[in-house]
């Protein structure tokens, strides 16, 4: 897969992710947070199960390539993934889409810090000057001023900035690992397993399970599951083995701009001049992210 062919890849993640939104609202009109992640995770899990084996990637899961570092950032990247996907449905019941995808989206500033801090990777300027870009696409897309945010902070947006935390530290985690191990579907599959078997615990513990229920949010389940899940979470992963984190979480970024056309199409919400200005700050974040690395070979050359 060449450079363009992945970050291609992880702009379809982006929109996928961005529709998803809706979904994960719609889905809390019927059944609990957990509930819902419990039954989307195991359909993913589901969906990525033929691509494990076909794979081989237990046999590489129990070879030296992945040694104890591996296995400590394997569950490093569970806790991580988990964290952000519990903490992202939770706080989506009580704010609004447009803040959920506008928090979200704050993630791109964190990566580079934290791929820093856990592996010291060079921070290039372009994915600075992009970061800074998407941050304000995403703020004039939820119709934020320089005077004020977008609404009213409260539980909700402050449980999914806990997740934009959890995502921020995921991308680098994620990425390290798909290159060393070059197995994507497993860390995919052993990812919405993590999560899966937590919120299942959870759902018992604190949610009433209720069948009916489940049956009448399937719609949002099933997208949720296998297009968010199965398909995205797994493009990020086959991506990522030759996208840098940084540049990866730029793109990923389009899932805010994704998010606000979806709000749009489906549920009616009007997208203001100030939006459209957003819209056209996250399409030039990743145009800087997409010309810094060319750049950096055309200096290099001369």
């Amino acid at each position: 897969m060449t450079r363009l062919q992945a970050d291609l890849t992880l702009g379809l993640a982006g929109l996928i992710w961005g529709f998803g939104f809706v979904a994960q609202k719609d889905a809390l009109g019927h059944i609990g947070p957990f509930t819902f992640v419990a039954a989307r995770f195991a359909l993913s899990a589901l969906v990525v199960l033929p691509l494990v084996w076909r794979e081989r990637a237990f046999d590489r899961l129990c070879s030296a390539r992945c040694g104890w570092q591996g296995y400590a950032s394997l569950f490093a990247l569970g806790a991580t993934f988990s964290g952000a996907v519990l903490l992202q449905q939770v706080g989506i019941g009580t704010t609004t889409v447009t803040n959920t995808a506008f928090l979200t989206g704050l993630y791109i500033v964190m990566v580079p810090l934290a791929a820093w801090l856990l592996y010291r990777h060079r921070i290039l300027p372009s994915a600075l000057i992009a970061g800074a870009l998407s941050v304000l696409g995403i703020w004039l897309l939820a119709g934020g001023s320089p005077d004020r945010m977008p609404q009213n902070f409260g539980l909700g947006d402050a449980l999914v900035l806990g997740c934009t935390v959890c995502f921020a530290f995921q991308v680098p985690l994620l990425g390290q690992l798909a290159q060393r191990m070059r197995a994507p579907f497993i860390l995919s599959f052993l990812q919405y397993l993590a999560v899966g078997v937590i919120a299942l615990a959870l759902a018992v513990r604190f949610e009433t399970i209720d069948f009916a229920a489940i049956r009448d949010a399937w719609g949002s389940i099933l997208y949720a599951g296998i297009a968010s899940g199965g398909i995205a979470y797994t493009l990020q992963a086959v991506a990522q083995q030759h996208t840098p984190s940084a540049d990866t979480a730029i793109i990923l970024s389009t899932e805010s701009l994704f998010g606000g056309l979806g709000g749009v199409w489906l549920l009616g919400e009007r997208l203001t001049a100030t939006g459209m200005i957003g819209c056209g700050a996250i399409i030039a974040a990743i145009i800087v992210v997409e010309l810094g690395p060319l750049w950096k070979k055309r200096r290099a050359k001369r």
